[in-house]
């Protein structure tokens, strides 16, 4: 089942869908069905970034893929706040994820927005780009990149810099909305960045623990947070890894 179960990719905030553009290729290139989603505002064909683009709108994004495609025992992947998006879209089409695999990212509870599980500081930076910008638009900087651990001049940098777009606090600061939990009903993988001296892996560390606790599928990569552009081969492998379990007839972790 694993080898033929489609893939589908979910980036992050302040990214677009060609984040994965180093990613999605290797995964093809292995012969499993790739899909990358394209979030609503975030990079130039995705539509215009607005104050009514908010984490509903990702979530019905990536839900209508799925429809759309008729896809089941899929391997949704969400890198960052992409964790957000595929713990909502779990709530919506269950039975059509196989595996769920959070990527150096947010993991989040019902009723909780990206704000509150973050910590204090990031969430103060995000607050303080909005209010920059009209009280909701958020411009990418290079400070941003600073947080993520990527190297000034390194190829990694420059490939994560020239796909940067803007984001909305909105998404940020909606509660997320999963009152039968059903992304803890399905297996669960989490991938770990590492690298020691990346500023913003005190945000995530606590999900990463979390799943190590909580006895997920885990790995860990000795990068910063953006490892689809640092370590992208080794992220593929680690994705092509991971066991696409039929939801209608598994219910336990890796």
């Amino acid at each position: 089942m694993a080898g033929q179960s489609p893939i589908v990719l979910v980036h992050g905030a302040f990214q677009s869908a060609a984040t994965w553009d180093l990613v999605a290729p290797r995964l093809t290139q292995s012969g499993r069905p790739v899909f990358v989603a394209r979030l609503t505002g975030l990079g130039p064909d995705a539509g215009p970034l607005s104050e009514s683009v908010s984490l509903d709108t990702h979530i019905r994004d990536v839900v209508d893929l799925l429809q759309r495609h008729d896809l089941q025992d899929v391997v949704l992947v969400g890198h960052s706040y992409g964790g957000m998006i595929v713990t909502g879209v779990a709530e919506y089409a269950r039975d059509r994820i196989g595996h769920l695999v959070y990527v150096d990212a947010l993991v989040p509870e019902h009723g909780q927005p990206a704000l509150e599980i973050m910590t204090v500081p990031m969430a103060d930076t995000f607050r303080r780009l909005a209010a920059e910008g009209g009280g909701w638009r958020m411009r990418a900087t290079g400070t941003l990149v600073d947080k993520w651990g990527l190297e000034e001049g390194s190829p990694a940098r420059s490939f994560v810099e020239a796909r940067l777009c803007d984001f909305t606090l909105r998404c940020f600061d909606q509660p997320l909305e999963t009152p039968t939990r059903a992304a803890a009903t399905l297996p669960r993988t989490y991938i770990a960045s590492v690298k020691a001296d990346y500023p913003a892996r005190v945000v995530f560390e606590p999900f990463a623990a979390r799943a190590r606790r909580e006895g997920w599928g885990y790995y860990e990569l000795p990068t910063g947070h953006d490892c689809q552009a640092e370590m992208p081969d080794a992220l593929s492998d680690l994705l092509l890894r991971v066991p696409a379990y039929s939801p209608r007839n598994v219910h336990s972790p890796l």
